[in-house]
């Protein structure tokens, strides 16, 4: 019994030494906001270079530094192009690094490190001290208070001040991230007519829960295939139309007036909605998952 066990003992320390390298253990690159931010580690960023670099198909010259920048998205873009991934925009996730385990896997790579986004900065505590919370896009993340989390003891907290959204898990900061909220001073492109559409300040609680919605009030007018305006629909004064409302997936409402948090590419560190909390999907995506209808949510600035 014991020659057994340490047979499959040193089994296992063997596959784990030759164990192959995978994209796909890596965190996702390039978070889905217009700025196309990159915050992972420098090596995880230099292997994808490399495997990049050594796609034939491509004919690609990156510098290998394991710096994210404009050159890297677009050899990315490249290549989601090239084997039909999409959207090509530069972001990599497990679609893109499922083709780069294929493309790569008879390149040795360097040993990359791997953090998760809650580790990566420790504690909370650890967190605020080395970010800048109004200019960083970074998310802070405790899997394992996120674990806990039944909807019964959890609340949010919107920080105008800080462009930040708050989950917490029995009384603890479980996922700190950036949110867009409204715009004191909103240009409305059609009418030309600067608009106070400041988000609401107060106490409030989540009301709806929609995975996949479609807001009745903002979105675009077709006429014969062909958009003729985007904007407040109430505001359209032109021929008949279809209307198509913007996606709002994974909304959680919080006034009848339509006031309410939801997933968005357009995720800045400035107030910039229309009202609303624009949140980055994943983060819209575990936040949803995480509360209930009656979940309380504050609002400060």
């Amino acid at each position: 019994m014991n020659m057994i066990k340490i047979l499959l003992t040193a089994l296992m320390l063997f596959s784990f030494s030759h164990a192959k390298h995978t994209f796909k253990t890596y965190d996702d690159m390039c978070e889905k906001i217009d700025t196309q931010e990159c915050i992972n580690e420098s090596s995880q960023i230099k292997n994808l270079q490399i495997a990049l670099n050594a796609d034939k198909n491509l004919n690609l010259n990156l510098k290998t530094d394991g710096k994210w920048g404009e050159n890297t998205k677009i050899a990315v873009q490249k290549f989601q192009e090239h084997y039909s991934l999409t959207p090509s925009a530069g972001y990599v996730g497990i679609k893109t690094k499922t083709q780069l385990d294929k493309v790569s896997k008879n390149i040795k790579f360097s040993k990359a490190k791997i953090v998760s986004s809650s580790s990566a900065t420790g504690c909370y505590a650890d967190f605020k001290k080395r970010t800048n919370l109004k200019k960083s896009f970074k998310v802070f993340k405790d899997r394992s208070l996120l674990s806990k989390a039944n909807g019964k003891n959890t609340k949010l907290k919107i920080d105008i001040s800080e462009q930040r959204v708050r989950l917490y898990v029995d009384g603890k900061v479980a996922l700190c991230s950036p949110c867009t909220t409204g715009a004191k001073r909103k240009l409305e492109p059609n009418t030309r007519t600067i608009r106070d559409k400041s988000t609401p300040k107060g106490a409030f609680k989540i009301t709806e829960k929609i995975s996949d919605k479609r807001s009745t009030i903002f979105g675009k007018f077709y006429r014969n295939g062909k958009m003729v305006y985007k904007g407040d629909r109430r505001k359209y004064r032109g021929p008949k139309a279809k209307y198509k409302g913007a996606s709002l997936k994974n909304w959680m409402r919080l006034t009848s007036s339509g006031i309410g948090l939801h997933a968005s590419k357009y995720v800045k560190r400035h107030a910039g909605s229309n009202g609303c909390i624009r949140l980055p999907y994943k983060v819209a995506h575990t936040i949803f998952s995480k509360v209930n209808t009656g979940t309380k949510v504050s609002i400060v600035n």
